[in-house]
């Protein structure tokens, strides 16, 4: 899987070589083996934790599997920098890492100090609102120390493109049409750690027959509710009847506020509204009256995705002043399979969506909206699909679809045999809707059941079967027990036994045992083991054996779990080889032998 974010790319590569090196080094010398399994990393995820104004907490896991068969002592540790054009917000120190044999989770965590964003934020105005982030890791061994290349991606905002219009549009007064904007400007200024300069111009003229004063225009500026700058102009502003004139107001952001906006911003999903809010006070018949200017304020959502790696986005969306919206509705869902004949399996998802807004009004061409389709089977998320799109008035389709890879499988597989075939499944079908000022979630709750099974019951232990050696009754068998034992990615264990009674003057000889077990005719076991059980005239042994199932089996079989709907049939065969006179006798284990259909629902469309 491809790591998700940037700072997990570069973790990924610190531990890649990391393993490579250290791995390979303790093994060859430890065991002397010729050849060493290179270890490697499954998946990153990287996420935001705890944020407060103060810090932001950054959490890092790493899934890392190692083939080899002893695992690399924690002897490195890992550091590392987070730079946001040059600026250094975060710094972190992974001791004595090391990597078990088999599948194991490195948690790394590491916190951003919030009182380097207006320091960042400065940077990032005077940069033209462009940020590089880069990450700056070095790993040290005893007696090593590597500083490995940084790795950069550049994200870029536009705040001030909403400002910058030759549209023309108007502004009344109760019912009276007092000014027509014909041009709007804005430009920053040299931004500081303390300050940010902002500079917004405004061309107006006036149809009306008299002169229009403005005692005074201003502007307030807010980003997710946390105010950040104002502004006013120095005195009034004077149009004359038919003519038209540039102003323009000074305000600075108050770079102090910036770490509570940055708190915000993290816990928003890296999304913020900024809210420009235009008024002006205007003078009528000697009284001073406050009026907004709509037509003027604007309201921009922007997103950033530090973390991930995701585009930054800006767009500019409609205020809800006077405007009466209406949520869109989610009309249906519909989930089906998909087989192919190669390849992986995976689900597509249709749903429709309805935009009540009619075609033309303020919200029916600003709507966008995000559909997301996921199944957690015991937290394996065994598939996802998303998909984004521009809500049309009336009726909008949308398809998505997500593949299911053979190692989702094995894992989901292996967590619902150690988790007593029980599988709690959620699936959720979220479909949100964003409509600038806020995201509207149209879908429902998330389908919540649980899937169990009982592969094995049908094991009799408690019935006897009595067994023949050259046509002679020689003994029984009884007590039959099968169990599961620790599955893991690569095989799931059976653990069976039978007690075998000797009812003969003479000892019997347990030579062999065999077994098969398959489902939909796959094979996921069969084979048969030499043994040498000796069992004395008149007395009983235990006879114990373990069945591995390969769960590298389990992709095939899982496409023809998908073709029967869902439904497998298991079939589980044991046979022993019993020695008496030197006459051998191959005995079918009855009590071990059968077939049952296993039924599953991970779609939640009925219960299982």
């Amino acid at each position: 899987m491809i790591p998700r974010s940037l700072f997990g790319k570069f973790v990924a590569g610190v531990l890649s070589a990391f393993v490579i090196t250290a791995g390979g080094l303790g093994v060859a010398v430890t065991s002397g083996m010729l050849t060493v399994g290179q270890p490697t990393v499954e998946e990153v995820r990287t996420d935001w934790g705890a944020v407060t104004p103060e810090t932001s907490e950054i959490r890092t896991e790493i899934a890392v599997h190692n083939p080899n068969s002893v695992g690399v002592p924690g002897v490195a540790d890992v550091n590392y920098a987070v730079e946001m054009n040059d600026v250094t917000v975060a710094e972190g120190t992974s001791e004595n890492v090391g990597v078990p044999t088999g599948d194991s989770t490195i948690s790394l965590s590491t916190r951003m100090d919030n009182r380097k964003i207006p320091a960042w934020w400065a940077s990032h105005i005077n940069n033209g609102e462009r940020t590089t982030v880069s990450i700056r890791p070095e790993i040290r061994f005893p007696l090593i120390s590597k500083k490995l290349a940084a790795e950069e991606r550049s994200f870029e905002t536009n705040l001030l493109g909403a400002f910058e219009s030759e549209e023309t549009q108007t502004m009344t007064a109760g019912e009276r049409t007092v000014l027509r904007v014909t041009e709007t400007d804005a430009e920053w200024g040299e931004a500081t750690k303390e300050r940010t300069p902002l500079t917004v111009a405004a061309t107006v003229e006036n149809p009306t027959s008299g002169e229009v004063v403005f005692s005074q225009l201003g502007y307030t500026i807010t980003m997710n509710d946390v105010p950040v700058a104002e502004g006013t102009t120095d005195g009034g502003v004077h149009v004359e009847p038919g003519e038209e004139t540039t102003f323009s107001i000074d305000s600075t952001f108050d770079n102090g506020k910036l770490p509570t906006w940055w708190e915000r911003h993290v816990e928003n999903g890296e999304q913020t509204t900024m809210d420009v809010q235009f008024y002006a006070t205007l003078a009528e018949d000697g009284e001073t009256k406050r009026v907004t200017l709509p037509f003027l304020s604007e309201r921009v959502v922007f997103t950033t995705d530090v973390l991930g790696g995701g585009e930054a986005t800006t767009k500019t969306v409609p205020r809800t002043e006077a405007t009466e919206f209406q949520p869109p509705k989610l009309q249906s869902v519909e989930s089906e399979w998909i087989v192919p004949e190669t390849g992986n399996t995976g689900i597509k998802t249709s749903a429709v969506v309805r935009n009540p807004n009619e075609p033309g009004s303020l919200f029916a061409d600003h709507l966008s909206v995000d559909a997301n389709y996921r199944v957690l089977m015991n937290d394996v998320q065994l598939v996802e699909g998303r998909t984004s799109r521009n809500l049309d008035s009336g009726r909008t389709d949308l398809e998505l679809s997500g593949d299911i890879t053979n190692r989702e499988v094995q894992r989901w597989w292996v967590s619902h045999v150690n988790n007593g075939e029980k599988t709690d499944r959620v699936v959720e079908r979220d479909v949100t809707v964003d409509a600038g000022f806020a995201r509207l979630p149209v879908g429902g709750e998330a389908e919540r059941g649980t899937i169990t099974t009982d592969m094995l019951g049908p094991v009799d232990s408690s019935s006897t079967l009595e067994f023949s050696v050259a046509g002679q009754q020689v003994g029984t068998i009884s007590e039959t027990q099968a169990e599961w034992g620790d599955a893991t990615v690569a095989e799931t264990p059976i653990e069976s036994s039978a007690t075998v009674k000797n009812d003969q003057n003479e000892p019997i000889r347990i030579t062999e045992i065999g077994y098969r077990v398959a489902m939909n005719y796959v094979v996921l076991s069969d084979e048969s083991n030499e043994r040498s059980i000796e069992i004395e005239p008149n007395s009983q042994a235990t006879v114990r054996d373990t069945v591995p199932l390969d769960n590298s089996k389990l992709g095939t079989w899982w496409k023809t779990h998908l073709e029967r709907g869902e439904d497998s049939t298991l079939s589980v065969s044991y046979y022993v080889v019993v020695e008496y006179r030197g006459y051998t006798e191959r005995v079918e284990l009855d009590a071990l032998n059968y077939e049952k259909s296993v039924a599953t629902d991970m779609l939640g469309n009925e219960s299982a």
